[in-house]
């Protein structure tokens, strides 16, 4: 495939791209509040473990294990994706028990400046000044969502937040390593990577003891497992037709399904704001789609997806 049939491709391709990134978006809210829920009797860490252990056992049982032999040269990079991975998740999980759903996501979401200041300085990712309104929009437009209906700020909740402030630094990295590696393998395999890897990672958590196995805490985490795969899955696959900037702040608009479930509920009220803040992050969405597109080097896209 020459380079000019591969950019012709990824233009084809990008509004698939971040389409499929909003359908991911959607999914990483409802894993949000499942998150939520499962905190009431399980650790963050082991909440993580369980998820990464389940997404695991998903991801080898529809691929049957195969096609999972990644590219020479790239194990590094996928075992250090997990490792990223791994730990933003557990640090925005402990966000999300300290802070809640809501202003844990918040916060996290902030990850797309970032992931486009990393994408620029290790990927060439052009950095404008039309991407920095975008990332100025989308940070409005979370913090519209979250803070309108009014905001705690006890101390659990401090900790909480810096948890997610932490977690939205390893985001970045973690969509940056995704975005080198979808210009040579396909999401299933990085999917399945980050799971075992991740999973890997968080075993040691199991080491505190279980909690009783109640049936609230096997429901919630169920919903954690399916709707982070799902969610996962459709992100690596998105961030193969899309730049890392762009591909981040549609991710990002998982705040409002967020916000809005958490509000379901727990019987939290949600005003007009969720509708001002979803305008401001749907108009940073439509300025980076306008903008350029093209990221400096030219990929062979992989077959499989």
């Amino acid at each position: 495939m020459t380079g000019s049939d591969v950019a012709a491709e990824r233009r084809l391709f990008l509004p698939q791209g971040v389409g499929v990134i909003l359908c991911s978006s959607a999914c990483f809210g409802v894993m949000a509040v499942c998150v939520n829920l499962a905190a009431r009797e399980m650790g963050a860490g082991q909440i993580a473990f369980f998820r990464f252990l389940g997404s695991f056992l998903v991801m080898l049982a529809i691929t049957r294990g195969a096609g999972l032999q990644p590219q020479p040269g790239n194990l590094g990079a996928l075992v250090l994706r997990g490792a990223v991975g791994a730990t933003a998740i557990v640090l925005y999980f402990i966000g999300i028990a300290g802070a809640g759903a809501g202003l844990a996501t918040l916060i996290q979401n902030t990850y797309p400046v970032f992931a486009s200041i990393f994408a620029a300085l290790l990927l060439g990712e052009r950095l404008s000044s039309r991407l920095g309104l975008a990332l100025l929009l989308n940070l409005v437009g979370v913090g519209t969502v979250v803070v309108g209906p009014g905001l705690s700020l006890e101390s659990r909740a401090v900790t909480g937040a810096l948890a997610a402030a932490a977690s939205a630094v390893f985001a970045g990295v973690a969509v940056t390593a995704v975005r080198h590696l979808r210009q040579s393998e396909g999401a299933s395999l990085i999917t399945t990577y980050f799971m075992g890897v991740a999973g890997l990672i968080t075993l040691p958590t199991l080491l505190a003891g279980l909690p009783p196995a109640t049936p609230a805490l096997v429901g919630a985490l169920l919903g954690v497992v399916f709707s982070s795969i799902a969610g996962q899955w459709l992100l690596h696959h998105g961030l193969g037709y899309t730049t890392a900037a762009q591909g981040s702040l549609a991710a990002a608009t998982n705040v409002l399904a967020a916000t809005s479930l958490e509000a379901a509920v727990f019987g939290k009220a949600v005003g007009p704001t969720m509708l001002i803040g979803a305008l401001f992050m749907f108009a940073a969405i439509v300025i980076a789609r306008t903008g350029p597109t093209e990221p400096a080097t030219e990929p062979s896209l992989p077959d499989e997806d």
